[in-house]
């Protein structure tokens, strides 16, 4: 797998997460979307999902609810995209988010390997898959 293979397919799994196209994250413009959960988002994401901002470097592609639409719009104008989830310029929307009832909340980075540099490790210990029958010992009475 290639660096660009990882890259499209994150890009395609945000894609599902957001209701947008990979393609979106590519532009070097703002992209706004309708807000909700795709169906082929993470299972742990749950509605109500007032707007979700992601970027890849390129831009910014918002997903958002409808009421929040302009007050996202006008952030993402305001700010370079590459300081939008920086301090102070996050307090801004945090501040514009709390006039409508809504803060900011649970911000990630995530980062993809780079398979040029990511090297076999040796390790000391034998490795080997165990399957459901491997455990069945491990289920006691006096453990329930």
């Amino acid at each position: 797998m290639t660096n660009q293979e990882i890259l499209g397919i994150a890009m395609e799994q945000s894609a599902a997460d957001l209701n947008c196209k990979a393609e979106d994250f590519l532009k070097t413009e703002p992209v706004v979307v309708r807000g909700g959960i795709g169906p082929g988002a993470k299972k742990y994401y749950q509605e109500p999902v007032s707007a979700n901002l992601v970027s890849y470097g390129n831009n910014i592609v918002a997903s958002v609810k409808e009421e929040y639409q302009e007050v996202i719009e006008e952030y993402l104008h305001k700010f370079t995209f590459y300081h939008c989830f920086e301090t102070p310029n996050i307090h801004w929307l945090e501040d514009k988010l709390r006039k409508e009832g809504q803060s900011v909340c649970f911000m990630a980075e995530y980062y993809l390997p780079d398979i040029n540099k990511v090297k076999p490790l040796s390790c000391e210990y034998s490795l080997k898959i165990l399957h459901q029958e491997d455990f069945a010992e491990l289920y006691r009475p006096e453990w329930s």
